[in-house]
């Protein structure tokens, strides 16, 4: 397991310019269930079945790493070319995007990656899988608790290790928790682009609350630790949860009464409706993940469709909306706040007392497979123990890698004014692409 990517392969007849999202010396192919094939999981439900089947035949490969086709080559005059990033206003990562505009319009934007690598996958082999999960978890700090849950699941089904019930729980909770911050804080930037300036402000005081939240209720704004067996820093006892619930509660009432402010304005509706618009067929033939696919008409989502514990014993409305511009992905996210919060309040009304889960089965002998709907979408973790028990091999492919090439093609011949409408509707992180 050589690296991280997961981009689908180009399809029939792709021709003209390629673009490539990951470096040369990295190579993918995970899971085969994001090709064309994934028409019959995003229809049928055979997913599980098909991702067993596709890791236990999976091969590291030394191919060139995936591209995407970005169609013929954009020259000609009156064409312009510009890097943008990677520290620009309104972009708030380490990222590149090489722009290719004729006037105001956008005909090609090429997303960059490798600003700012940090070596956090290549450094776990070796390490213990408490020790490994540690560094898993600071990936990208808003993830947190999306990817140390599904290398833990993964490490846990390698290991054949059983879950707590409790545990499990926590797990949940955590996710939650941050799935509700993430789509705040992409409402937040969208209010930014709008200049909804009152709007912005008062979506980021939601999001740091509850941020402040989590610090009270698990020791740390971002989880960290937290959801390790018997995590040190919870403070999770029967009166807390009920205090948490309150809280929860309460902030539910104050969103609502703020979306019914941010759907009177045409200014922030008129910009998102109808931009940054991808296509049913586009999305699952690209393998569009979380909010970008469910917005295009797809009702996918892993809490679902493969569940990890406790979410097969969960009542989740499943959020989703067809037309698939930057609008429909913001109400998508808004009914995942309502859908969050009432996962939250099942979590804590319903808290195990004993009982474990078994582990997932493994792909084969150490090796687990494990995945998991982060905020952005459905996200991967592929690992390897040696025989005592230490992380030998992972790899992951995370939400934001599969919806890059979503994002630069739904970018094509927009107007340059709704680049940042496009890229915050999408929530895509660089940090989850550079590793």
């Amino acid at each position: 397991m050589s690296g991280t990517g997961g981009l689908p392969p180009r399809p029939e007849g792709a021709h003209g310019r390629s673009l490539s999202y990951l470096p040369a010396d990295r190579s993918f192919a995970l899971l085969t269930d994001y090709d064309t094939r994934r028409t019959v999981r995003a229809t049928f439900g055979e997913l599980s079945e098909q991702h067993l089947r596709a890791a236990r035949n999976w091969q590291p490969s030394a191919s060139a790493p995936w591209t995407l086709d970005m169609g013929e080559e954009v020259e000609g005059y009156g064409t312009f070319r510009f890097p943008y990033g990677p520290f620009s206003m309104g972009v708030p990562e380490a990222g590149t995007f090489e722009l290719v505009t004729y006037g105001e319009r956008l005909l090609e934007v090429l997303p960059g990656f490798g600003q700012k690598p940090r070596g956090i996958l290549a450094s776990l082999p070796g390490l213990r899988v408490e020790e490994a999960a540690l560094r898993v978890e600071r990936m990208v700090g808003p993830y947190s608790t999306a990817h140390v849950a599904a290398f833990l699941f993964a490490a846990e089904a390698a290991a054949g290790t059983s879950l707590s019930a409790e545990e499990a729980q926590v797990r949940a909770l955590g996710q939650e928790l941050q799935r509700v911050y993430n789509h705040l804080h992409v409402l937040a930037r969208l209010a930014e682009a709008a200049s909804q300036n009152v709007g912005q402000a008062q979506t980021h005081a939601l999001a740091e609350e509850v941020l402040r939240l989590a610090g009270r209720h698990f020791g740390h704004r971002w989880l960290f630790g937290s959801l390790l067996p018997g995590g040190p820093r919870r403070r999770l006892d029967r009166v807390q949860r009920t205090e948490l619930d309150r809280s929860l509660a309460q902030l539910g009432s104050r969103f609502e009464a703020l979306w019914e402010l941010f759907q009177g304005s045409r200014t922030f509706v008129d910009r998102l409706q109808g931009t940054g618009r991808v296509g049913r067929s586009q999305a699952i033939s690209w393998g569009a993940v979380g909010p970008v696919l469910r917005a295009c008409g797809v009702p996918w989502d892993d809490r679902l469709r493969d569940p990890l514990p406790p979410y097969h014993d969960l009542f989740l409305p499943l959020a989703h909306q067809s037309e698939g511009d930057a609008l429909a992905r913001t109400v998508v996210r808004v009914e995942e706040v309502r859908s969050s919060l009432l996962l939250l309040e099942q979590l804590l009304d319903r808290w195990p007392n004993g009982g474990t889960f078994d582990p997932l089965l493994p792909v084969s002998p150490r090796r687990g497979l494990a995945r998991t709907e982060a905020p952005s979408g459905d996200l991967v973790w592929d690992v390897l123990l040696t025989e005592d028990g230490r992380v030998r091999q992972a790899a992951f492919r995370s939400a934001s890698q599969a919806n890059w090439p979503l994002f630069a093609l739904a970018c094509r011949q927009s107007v340059f004014t709704d680049f940042h409408f496009t890229l915050e509707s999408f929530g895509l992180s660089f940090a989850e692409t550079d590793g």
